[in-house]
């Protein structure tokens, strides 16, 4: 089992388990995942950075420690990337950006202490549009990065490297951030699980332009690989800015263990009411509903009943972006440099008054009741989580047609940022070209649990849930 290729394609858990029976060291899985990246990163462009002198003497400490039954978590050694977004300590903060550092960075965020105290491999950073603006992954500071499964198509974003890095196993736990479907987005195009947790179990312990609506998260090829992140980050701490944290924390890996959905009652909504869909996603979800009746899961058709709150995301995120792109203070010949995109949002955001906030925040509150009170009748909300699959690659509009913005084409994941409810992706087949479709489960807030179930169980039961690693092409 120690063979270079078949280390490189194992999960967190299975790792884990190697490195608790002495079979595998970590500085064989960093090896292991530090070959991949050679050999994949410049087919894709997932990476900002890869540190394989770090990672390599992170492992030995790992190696240590297991050797001397000592590890400080089951993810000790666990080969991991970090979002170019979050500071990394010896390795400048490019944040997707030609105005970010270019020196190493001296800080780290809660996040980071709380993964390297599990004893975390870090690998790297990977990929952003500059400063996380939008759903896809590219930039005219550091260019595209590309689908797995077709290389002329995006990766989503704007976790896209994470997602694309967790699709070829370049690493096994990956951090993203989701301010409006920046897990979800890049987990249903590149073929991976993502979670946005209920906001609060992973605190925020920095100043945020977008406040509750920036969640951050695991992408990984697994629920359960993504339990082990939960685990390892979420909790209370007296220096959270905004939201709640509930106690006790809940054991997010017993949550997957059970593989029942037996009387589970689920709304069904195929388009939320208000989008068009794909045909070839419509088609897989309407399948996976069924797949999850056969299961013993009570689903009934409904959908939640909210309008489009996309003018007012739009509010909140551009007001939030403008505030970015102040802070940063570029230079005129610097804005020359920034993504023309982000330029016109920042126009816009700047426009907004403090009415207009305080009404987008209304439409937020209302609909945090909305689906509230869908939850008094229902368990989860299961939908697509992309009407689309993958985009062409390089654009913020696919096939040309410019609109109001990238939300556009993303209606199905943004609502539940606005509501900080728990949300996963998880991959339930492919269309007619060969890219994937992911499968949307909303939960109530704080009941991670039972989304994490929910797609633990379709995992178990339905081979194509996780997905083998993509051919290149």
């Amino acid at each position: 089992m120690t063979e270079k290729t078949e280390l490189g394609e194992m999960t967190a858990a299975e790792l884990s388990e190697l490195f608790a029976a002495g079979k595998v060291s970590p500085v064989e899985a960093a090896k292991a995942s530090l070959a991949r990246v050679e050999a994949f990163n410049p087919n894709v462009n997932a990476f900002a950075y890869v540190v394989p002198e770090q990672a390599l003497a992170d492992a030995k400490q790992s190696e240590a420690r297991w050797m001397r039954g000592e590890p400080l978590s089951p993810i000790d050694g666990a080969p991991t990337t970090i979002k170019e977004l979050t500071p990394v300590k010896g390795i400048p903060w490019r944040r997707g950006s030609a105005l970010g550092a270019k020196t190493p960075s001296d800080k780290e965020f809660l996040i980071m202490e709380r993964l390297r105290a599990a004893g975390v491999t870090i690998l790297g950073t990977t990929t952003s549009p500059e400063f996380g603006w939008k759903g896809v992954t590219h930039g005219p500071a550091f260019g595209n990065t590309l689908n797995p499964w077709r290389t002329d198509r995006a990766s989503g974003g704007s976790s896209g490297g994470a997602a694309v890095a967790a699709a070829l196993n370049m690493g096994v736990l990956h951090e993203g951030s989701d301010g409006a479907g920046s897990i979800r987005i890049p987990a249903s195009f590149s073929g991976v699980f993502g979670i946005k947790p209920s906001y609060g179990w992973i605190p925020s312990d920095t100043p945020t332009t977008l406040f509750e609506l920036a969640h951050r998260g695991p992408l990984a090829r697994t629920v359960e690989d993504a339990s082990l992140f939960m685990n390892a980050t979420s909790g209370p701490t007296p220096k959270a800015m905004y939201g709640y944290c509930p106690t006790p924390v809940p054991d997010w890996r017993e949550a997957v263990r059970s593989t029942s959905v037996k009387g589970l009652r689920i709304g069904y909504s195929r388009n939320l009411g208000y989008a068009e869909v794909q045909p070839d996603v419509a088609a897989a979800v309407e399948r996976a509903a069924q797949r999850l009746a056969d299961m013993g899961a009570i689903i009934e058709d409904v959908d939640p009943g909210f309008s489009n709150p996309q003018d007012a995301l739009l509010v909140l995120w551009y007001a939030a972006e403008a505030r970015t792109v102040e802070l940063a203070n570029p230079t005129e010949a610097q804005m020359a440099q920034m993504d023309p995109g982000l330029i016109r949002i920042y126009e816009k955001g700047l426009a907004y008054t403090a009415r207009d906030y305080v009404a987008a925040e209304q439409v937020r509150a209302d609909l945090k009741v909305t689906m509230a009170i869908f939850h008094e009748r229902y368990d989860a909300l299961m939908l697509p989580t992309m009407p689309v699959t993958a985009i062409e690659a390089g654009v913020d509009f696919p096939g040309g047609v410019e609109g109001k913005d990238w939300s556009d084409w993303s209606p199905f994941t943004y609502p539940f940022n606005m509501t900080g409810q728990p949300a996963v992706s998880v991959p339930c087949g492919f269309d007619a070209g060969g890219l994937p479709i992911g499968l949307q489960f909303v939960g109530p807030r704080y009941r991670d649990d039972l989304v994490l179930r929910l797609a633990a169980a379709y995992q178990a039961a339905y081979p194509e849930a996780v997905l083998s690693a993509p051919r290149i092409v």
